[in-house]
This record gives structure tokens, C-alpha cells and sequence, in this order.
């Protein structure tokens, strides 16, 4: 009967564990990837597509605060969707400088910067 006791207390704490490690993956996810399976290939979940990505996400890239997050989704607002990445040059306040700081962390889906993978 002990030996069944704890088998079963062993059995109980694996799966505690587990359950703990899989609802932790799901909470602590990394910031910014939103995971549409169906759609993105894992290199794309590493990076944010311009078209999709919200203010806050965008404030996650390097150089880009809360005003040229705006102003990205402004620009996509204003003139549809972006084509490539080399538009975001056409964004007030972003250089050759921000742009070459951001270009591996974004793509732009079904533009000339999706990945030829996908």
C-alpha cells in the first residue's frame, strides 16, 4: 500500500510540474509574437510584421519609442499597408540610422521582405 501511495504522490507531482510548466510557457510567452501557427513559419514568430503589429509592439524594436509607434501605425493607416520594409523610411522620424536597427526584426507579409521560406 506505501508503495502505491507514493507512486501515486510521484505521479501527482509530475504532473503539478508539468501543468506549471506549460501554463508558464503560456503567460510568459515572449513579448511582442503573436503565434498564428496556420500562418507564420518560426522565423517570423521571432520578428513582428508591420501590417499586424500594435503600438506596443512596435515599441518592443530598437529606437522606436512611443511616438514613432504611433506614427508607424498612423502611416499604415494613412496610406494601407506597407509593401516592404524599406517604407518605414517614409515615416517622420525614422532615418537610414533606425531603419537599419529594426530591418532583421520586422517583415512585411506578401511584400518584397517576406521571407522566401514562407
Amino acid at each position: 500500500m506505501k508503495k502505491r501511495t507514493a507512486l501515486l504522490l510521484g505521479l501527482s507531482a509530475t504532473a503539478a510540474f508539468l501543468l506549471f510548466l506549460f501554463v508558464r510557457t503560456l503567460t510568459f510567452a515572449p513579448a511582442g509574437v503573436t503565434v498564428h501557427p496556420e500562418h507564420r513559419t518560426a522565423e517570423e514568430d521571432l520578428r513582428l510584421d508591420l501590417n499586424l503589429a500594435s503600438p506596443e509592439e512596435l515599441q518592443l524594436l530598437p529606437g522606436i519609442g512611443p511616438s514613432l509607434s504611433e506614427a508607424i501605425v498612423a502611416r499604415r493607416e494613412e496610406h494601407g499597408a506597407f509593401r516592404s520594409v524599406d517604407e518605414l523610411a517614409e515615416v517622420p522620424g525614422i532615418g537610414e540610422k533606425t531603419l537599419s536597427a529594426v530591418r532583421d526584426y520586422v517583415f512585411v507579409k506578401g511584400g518584397t521582405d517576406e521571407d522566401p521560406g514562407s
